[in-house]
């Protein structure tokens, strides 16, 4: 019998799930429904995925109408804990994007709704189920540095993206709890895993030296901002990144958005140097881990290109793992991402072994189709325990959290779960 599918929340995030699907897993699952509070913004999501599915702004008469067994949650990331709740008191499986919650509260309130109800909430990591991430958690568990003992990972994003969350809701705290806890769950996430370890305490500080009240001038929005002809930053016509709009449309901001803004006005083209913006650009943490190891974490959303690079420590050798993603790569870079270990412990033993990957170019490095084949496909074995629960969902959360806790003390603070 094939899973019954409801999304909830139906911006562009929500894009990739119904590609997924519908056209990807459609054996195993199928789309019932679409929930948004705008309904002429599920008017353009229809009209984007080429599929009359029916929409709904009332929750219980989507329940009574469309019967799903599984709720995919994609609201903004406050919403996640209410969404879990509502979903579990329905008798749904829930699956929601990260992070899985943005506050300790709101941890506490999924973990509260797993226990009433029997039930356990799925995390959508896909950066697990990348080919190269996947890769490394190999080779990672093959132990072949010994005993880690300390990291320096940077994740750097392109201004092209960067730009993205200043332009949308996340440039307000309130709504995602920031870089550190929105985009830095993946990265948190990451390192969890591959340390198989859990984190214990962090210390953070953070500035903006690009966006909001970084940039001398601003205005309301780019639609009608008298800077616009001359700003770097504003709002092109089309989203040029096919992670987040799959089917390359380039009528998508005024679908999902200019066309939907009467009803509840939310303005997708937010100047990115508002001056209530109160996220970070440039953050930078310590993050200490049970076993001993510490974490040096740099993320900028301003670079000229976008990726990762990664160097463990350990007490045999060395590993280094490091990515830019083809679509920020200048034409002259012709690296691939690559594995790197070196072993030894003197100059007189050191041996290397590189092991280069080419890019997979499907929907988020290949992790989004591995994703939708493991929670809504086939399924399978799951021997590089990509499959993540609330635990691993509020780790990585609370990395974030407890940073942005760090930077408004000043001091190191306890992760405490």
């Amino acid at each position: 019998m094939k899973k019954r599918v409801v999304l909830a929340g139906c911006g562009t995030r929500a894009l990739n799930f119904a590609d997924g699907l519908i056209n990807r897993v459609n054996q195993y699952s199928e789309l019932v429904a679409l929930y948004d509070n705008n309904a002429e913004r599920m008017e353009g999501f229809k009209q984007l995925i080429h599929r009359n599915v029916p929409s709904f702004t009332d929750w219980d008469e989507m329940l009574k109408t469309a019967k799903p067994d599984t709720l995919m949650i994609l609201v903004p990331d406050h919403l996640h804990p209410e969404f879990v709740e509502r979903g579990f008191a329905a008798g749904l499986d829930v699956v929601t994007e990260k992070p899985m919650a943005m506050s300790r509260e709101g941890i506490n309130r999924i973990h509260a709704a797993e226990l009433k109800y029997g039930k356990e909430v799925i995390v959508t990591f896909n950066m697990r189920f990348q080919p190269y991430s996947a890769a490394i958690k190999k080779v990672m568990m093959e132990n072949p540095i010994g005993k880690i003992t300390n990291v320096n990972a940077e994740w750097f994003i392109d201004r092209t993206h960067g730009q993205e969350y200043f332009h949308r809701w996340h440039s307000l705290m309130k709504n995602g709890g920031g870089l550190l806890v929105h985009k830095g769950t993946h990265h948190f996430d990451l390192l969890n895993w591959y340390l198989d370890d859990e984190p214990v305490s962090v210390y953070a500080t953070a500035s903006r030296q690009v966006f909001g009240d970084a940039n001398p001038f601003y205005g309301e929005r780019c639609s009608v901002c008298p800077h616009a002809k001359n700003c770097w930053a504003v709002l092109k016509s089309t989203l040029e990144d096919a992670d987040l709009n799959p089917g390359s449309d380039g009528d998508i901001f005024e679908k999902l958005y200019f066309k939907a803004e009467h009803l509840d006005g939310y303005k997708r083209d937010r100047c990115c140097f508002d001056r209530t913006t109160d996220i970070d650009d440039t953050v930078n943490a310590i993050i200490s881990y049970k076993n001993g190891t510490k974490v040096n974490y740099c993320e900028t959303a301003y670079a000229p290109w976008q990726g990762y690079n990664i160097i463990f420590n350990g007490t045999e050798g060395r590993l280094e793992v490091g990515t830019v993603f083809k679509s920020t790569r200048p034409d002259n870079m012709k690296t691939e991402d690559y594995i790197r270990i070196i072993k030894g412990t003197t100059r007189q033993n050191i041996t290397m072994t590189e092991m280069p990957f080419q890019e997979v170019l499907t929907p988020h490095g290949g992790g989004d189709y591995a994703l939708f084949d493991q929670i809504f496909g086939a399924g399978g074995p799951d021997p590089l325990g990509q499959m993540a629960g609330s635990r691993a969902g509020a780790l990585s959360a609370l990395i974030g959290i407890t940073a942005n806790e760090s930077i408004a003390s000043g001091k190191t603070e306890m992760i405490n779960f």
